[in-house]
């Protein structure tokens, strides 16, 4: 693998982000064949899967990045990630980033606002997430129950986004660096919370990653438009940035922030 401090200095990097490794065709989640196949392509292509504090890591002169990088992100902290993606990850020498609502670990996604055609399904329990780090994966922070930010007190937010961190740290030994805002939502005054505590957070803004972005509303890939493996293909070729600033054009259009829930 070749390492390289300053071409990827200024190159974009795309976050690509998924969520549940299931076969039930919702829109969060991806087929655990197709996950596999996804993984495949971008080994075959030179690409490197790597956490985002790696990436924030080397915009503030720390550490090297892969040739290809690539962030790899999974929010909600599904069980099926220990499963379908740990092993494949670490057998491809890729890292990943799992955003995890800290007070639902070891129990499932019901929580407010979540879509009725999205599947109940188990997140990772603490001592799973111990396993995840010890292979060393890094776990971020994505509030304590997946309320939307804006939807609830200034005092009720702060919580969700100081104790998601806390309570990670305290269970789990290790720093928690990141953050990603439930369903993509946030004021000024959760985005200041947020800088104040964190390295850097994910919003759900289409496009990739630039070093002179926002650290604390970094754009991301859904994956939901790239899960099947014909259109993962097309990923970082020139048809494929055509048809991914078309599907960005179009959920600027429609007024959307997600595909789903996030």
């Amino acid at each position: 693998m070749s390492h390289s401090r300053v071409p990827n200095a200024s190159k974009a990097v795309p976050i690509l982000t998924y969520h549940s490794l299931d076969d039930s065709g919702a829109v969060t989640s991806v087929a655990p064949r197709d996950f596999r196949e996804h993984m495949h392509i971008l080994a075959q292509r030179g690409f490197t899967g790597i956490s985002l504090s790696a990436l924030l890591d080397f915009w503030d002169g720390r550490g090297v990045l892969p040739t290809r990088p690539v962030v790899i992100a999974f929010d909600d902290g599904f069980s099926n990630v220990l499963e379908h993606a740990a092993p494949l990850l670490s057998d491809l020498g890729f890292s990943a980033t799992i955003f995890v609502v800290s007070g639902r670990c070891g129990q499932t996604n019901d929580w407010p606002n979540q879509g009725s055609r999205t599947p109940r399904l188990r997140l990772l329990s603490w001592s799973e997430l111990g396993q995840m780090v010890a292979a060393g994966f890094e776990v971020g922070a994505h509030s304590v129950t997946h309320r939307p930010l804006t939807e609830i007190s200034h005092l009720e937010a702060a919580r969700e986004i100081v104790e998601s961190k806390a309570t990670i740290e305290d269970r789990l030994g290790h720093a928690v660096q990141t953050f990603a805002y439930p369903f993509g939502m946030f004021t000024r005054v959760h985005y200041e919370l947020v800088r104040k505590h964190f390295q850097g957070a994910c919003s759900v803004e289409f496009g990739k990653a630039l070093r002179e972005n926002d650290r604390y509303q970094l754009p991301r890939l859904d994956v939901y438009y790239l899960r099947h493996p014909v259109l993962f293909q097309l990923f970082e070729t020139l048809p494929g940035h055509l048809y991914l600033r078309m599907r960005g054009m179009g959920r600027r259009v429609r007024g959307k922030t997600c595909a789903g829930s996030t």
